[in-house]
């Protein structure tokens, strides 16, 4: 091996770099996936792959060209003692490899989002990371999308006043993938610690409810069940609002089809449009009764690629991931706390959550 970082990927599916072949080319986003995007960073070489299921193990194999391979991440992890460790496994099956990564020698982790399937879980997670001083991010990949760091750098840089709220549009599961939604929110606010949760998930039959079996909840056991004949069980979420420290908001909308987000401010609004396809300022002169609008868009690097950057930088520098674990388990609690303010007919639920308990199978 010549590159200066030894990489394990545990989770061979889309995440684990599959993801790619279903994306155009060119793509801003691309390599998307993990392995590709390790392989088209000099310092980083994959050198072994880990995944619970045969058939998918040796898809993956064939299809990148790797035949280290292993059905238990344990025995890889030992016997590889990899630099870092890419875990991509669903959420409610990707508490255990994190933990035993950062307690068998591993230096930097990227972890695939949801966290956990669980708050106790988030807690054991943040528990050994902090403890074995270990290099952490995660894939909210906003965070490192060019676009949205300089959308943020303007609003920061008082382009639209100051800002008060932002408003969300996005209809997708809880644990899966609204981690992007809560963290972008939180990065254009200037990352304010959340205070509080209020809002709804959206129950089997809603009218709002997509064509997808949903999970149901279950009083009993205090968790979330994932529909027959399936693992995971990932509620759909509606309306809620997050409040943070300073006073400042976030409001997600359930809306099909979109990932936009306007941040308005005292002097203007900022937005981010189809998904990253454009970004923008605009501000209006009072006196004038002119309105200005610059637009402009995403270049550099995929976010993938900036996320693994971020993660050896910390590892060379000590200089923290922007998606380090403190700032993961921010966007953890609000997660977990909408859960929780559903279950008790909407009402607000503080942060960090009382309740560590309730399961969520999420993707």
């Amino acid at each position: 091996m010549t590159a200066k970082y030894s990489v394990a990927i545990i989770g061979t599916g889309r995440m684990g770099g599959l993801i790619d072949d279903e994306m155009p080319a060119p793509s801003f986003s691309k390599p998307y996936g993990h392995y590709s995007a390790y392989a088209a960073i000099p310092e980083t070489e994959v050198v072994a792959v880990a995944n619970r299921g045969e058939e998918r193990l040796k898809r993956f194999s064939e299809r990148f060209g790797i035949d280290n391979t292993y059905l238990d991440y344990r025995e890889m992890i030992l016997t590889e003692q990899p630099d870092i460790v890419s875990i991509t496994t669903p959420s409610l099956q990707r508490a255990e490899p994190i933990i035993f990564a950062a307690e068998n020698g591993v230096k930097g982790i990227y972890a695939e989002k949801g966290l956990s399937a669980s708050l106790e879980e988030a807690d054991r997670i943040a528990e050994a990371v902090r403890r074995n001083n270990v290099a952490f991010n995660w894939g909210a990949l906003r965070r490192h999308n060019d676009g949205f760091i300089k959308l943020r750098d303007q609003i920061m840089d008082g382009a639209i006043g100051e800002p008060r709220a932002a408003v969300m549009s996005f209809a997708t599961d809880l644990i899966k993938h609204h981690p992007h939604t809560i963290d972008l929110v939180s990065m254009l606010l200037g990352d304010p610690d959340p205070e509080w949760v209020e809002g709804n998930l959206i129950d089997p039959g809603d009218q709002f409810a997509p064509n997808r079996p949903l999970p149901t909840y279950d009083p009993v056991g205090h968790r979330y069940v994932a529909p027959e004949g399936r693992e995971i069980g990932d509620p759909w979420v509606g309306t809620y609002r997050v409040h943070f420290k300073g006073g400042t908001e976030g409001v997600f909308l359930p809306v099909p089809g979109a990932f936009e987000i306007d941040v308005y401010g005292t002097g203007g609004r900022a937005f981010a449009w189809e998904n990253g396809g454009v970004f923008g300022i605009r501000t209006f002169d009072g006196k004038s009764g002119q309105t200005k609008v610059t637009t402009f868009h995403a270049q550099g690097e995929s976010p993938t690629i900036c996320t693994i950057r971020d993660l050896i930088r910390e590892l060379e520098t000590g200089e923290r991931t922007k998606g380090n674990i403190d700032r993961t388990m921010q966007t953890v609690e609000t997660q977990f706390a909408l859960a929780h303010s559903h279950l008790q007919g909407g009402a607000r639920v503080m942060i960090p959550v009382e309740d560590r308990s309730l399961y969520i199978p999420g993707g």
